[in-house]
């Protein structure tokens, strides 16, 4: 992957601190949530007669079956309507409350309690230091992380997924890079995709893809809401690196931390409704 900058203080010197709303009829918004509500929601109700007939007839294997399209359906609308709430409230310059969040222990617990629940040739490199304490706010940061990760499986170029994720200080900064071994973006789409509601495939040739168009707008919103700056460095069929960089912040001994049962125990956390269709969901 090319990198034309010498190092990491120009890199960020190179980038925007804010993110332009694009201007866009309310009705292309209107027809992309309505593509993305109306199939689960069709699924559920044309699973329930199934169902029903399967608990009437008594066929146990096929009631489950069904129970069971009904249950994943309702991850997928669950996870539309999250992503297009948080989407709401960042374009309507709604305020988030400002959290004094551990990133080190938020980053650390995401990826490691994702790995135990994704499938098998999902691999990760995980380096995190220890220290990291950022002004934000914990539901951003914690779509951000799925997010990026739900696009890597979304647009995987192999029958495998590899990440690498690391947390470092540097300089005086807090340095975030995670990289995927995903089809990459196309150059000229690179800056679209930081905008709500894109529904270009940036991955291929620009089609009109079946999905939001929210996650890196969403990634992007939460790293600026933490006073944080951000670089996409990507070649076309070379993946993608997502960097991200924070001041130091001296506030550890009252900051929020995160553990892995915070999203195991939850069925409903942000990593079962992000990642349901990879995942294993939890029992019903």
């Amino acid at each position: 992957m090319d990198n034309k900058y010498k190092d990491i203080s120009e890199i960020f010197d190179n980038t925007a601190d804010s993110a332009d709303i694009p201007e866009k009829n309310t009705m292309d918004y209107f027809d992309i949530i309505n593509r993305q509500l109306r199939e689960p929601v069709t699924n559920i109700f044309a699973s329930l007669p199934l169902l029903a007939d399967s608990i009437n007839s008594q066929n146990t294997e096929k009631s489950m079956e069904t129970l069971q399209t009904v249950y994943h359906k309702t991850y997928q609308m669950l996870k539309s309507v999250n992503n297009i709430s948080l989407a709401a409230r960042l374009i309507g310059k709604k305020e988030f409350i400002t959290e004094i969040i551990d990133f080190s222990s938020m980053v650390q617990s995401v990826f490691e309690t994702s790995q135990q629940v994704l499938p098998d040739y999902f691999s990760l490199d995980l380096q995190v230091e220890n220290g990291c304490v950022v002004q934000g706010n914990s539901t951003l940061l914690t779509s951000m992380l799925f997010n990026l990760l739900l696009n890597s499986f979304d647009y995987r170029a192999e029958d495998d997924v590899k990440v690498c994720v690391s947390l470092k200080a540097s300089n005086g900064r807090w340095i975030f890079s995670y990289k995927d071994n995903s089809l990459g973006i196309k150059p000229e789409l690179s800056q679209q995709v930081f905008e709500p509601y894109f529904s270009c495939n940036p991955y291929n040739d620009g089609e009109v893809a079946d999905k939001l168009g929210l996650g890196l707008y969403i990634a992007k919103q939460a790293i600026l809401h933490a006073k944080g700056t951000m670089l996409l460095q990507t070649e076309f069929s070379d993946g993608v690196k997502i960097i991200a960089s924070f001041a130091e912040y001296d506030g550890s001994a009252c900051a929020i931390k995160s553990r892995p049962k915070d999203f195991m125990l939850n069925k409903y956390s942000a990593m079962f409704v992000t990642l349901c269709d990879y995942c294993i969901l939890p029992d019903l």
